[in-house]
């Protein structure tokens, strides 16, 4: 599959989710420039429409469908976001959606996706266990597959993040952007390489989740033996060699995050920013305030806060 997208395709896909996504805030940090010694801004996608940058994706495939697809009905497999944002989608277009879910997926999220409509099916213990099974329904169904990131629609609609930052802070000069199984940053990247080719790119990972960083040293796509972190949004074990393949072209740095790191960016969005992130969306936080995004002092730098879906029912615990 060519994954490869041109300015037309961002265009398409922007005028396609316009007015279906919320266009989301694009806040400064003082506090967090005075800490880290940049100039720091904050994507604030954990406001988007289900608390995540997911429905842009989601929006720009689903609204696209044909006739003879939407009757079909999609199924697509997701940690939670994901499939929160393909059973709203899928609710709003008036279709059928089925949602592939670990066994262990954040029980907020589970709720969400029955919440809006779609049939939530709970297999396996990590995202790859609930992609395998997920795979097998659709054939058997006949369903249309939502990809999380191996899908040009889903890339683009992604993508249109970058140019909502580039709009309103034309002199970016670094990016932050979590990573799990690559679909954010892979459009986020090739779109700021249409509209802002300068611009320092650097993905973030959890340090139990780090399958971009482990192919970039391999020099090719691999698969982690083991995965954990609190981030369930970023824990997949399995890297798409093609979505690896973009990445590894087009993003500047990978670094990676312990989860008291990741922690410590949550506690400080909610004290100090007054924004909810789940462990996902404040992995790049994280990674300004350990320093580990290595920037000169000033840098011009907006961290995308890609989600807010963070269960609180007893998990938050911050262990310093």
């Amino acid at each position: 599959m060519d994954l490869e997208l041109s300015s037309e395709d961002f265009r398409a896909a922007r005028a396609t989710i316009s007015g279906l996504v919320h266009r989301t805030p694009l806040l400064s940090s003082r506090t967090l420039g005075a800490r880290t010694g940049l100039s720091v801004w904050l994507k604030a996608e954990n406001l988007q429409k289900t608390g995540s940058f997911k429905p842009r994706g989601a929006f720009n495939k689903i609204h696209r469908l044909a006739p003879s697809e939407r009757v079909r009905g999609v199924i697509t497999a997701s940690a939670g976001n994901h499939g929160q944002a393909v059973a709203y989608v899928a609710a709003h277009e008036g279709i059928p959606g089925f949602v592939v879910m670990p066994a262990g997926a954040n029980p907020g999220k589970v709720a969400a996706v029955k919440e809006y409509g779609a049939q939530a099916i709970l297999h396996g213990r990590l995202w790859d266990d609930a992609f395998a099974r997920s795979q097998e329904l659709a054939r058997e169904k006949g369903l249309v597959y939502v990809h999380p990131f191996k899908d040009r629609d889903i890339l683009s609609g992604q993508g249109t993040v970058s140019f909502e930052i580039v709009e309103e802070l034309p002199d970016v000069e670094a990016v932050l952007v979590p990573i799990g199984g690559g679909g954010l940053i892979a459009g986020m990247a090739m779109a700021l390489r249409i509209v802002k080719p300068g611009t320092r790119i650097i993905g973030v990972e959890p340090d139990g989740s780090a399958n971009m960083g482990a192919s970039r040293q391999a020099g090719r796509a691999v698969d982690l033996a083991e995965v954990t972190t609190i981030a369930d949004g970023l824990a997949t074990k399995r890297t798409d060699p093609e979505v690896f393949e973009l990445i590894n072209r087009l993003v500047d740095d990978l670094v990676s995050v312990s989860d008291n790191e990741i922690l410590l960016g949550v506690r400080f969005l909610l004290e100090r920013a007054k924004l909810l992130a789940e462990p996902a969306g404040a992995a790049t936080v994280a990674a300004l305030l350990t320093g580990k995004a290595s920037l000169r002092p000033g840098t011009r730098v907006v961290a995308v806060v890609s989600g807010g879906n963070f269960d609180i029912s007893g998990r938050l615990r911050f262990n310093y």
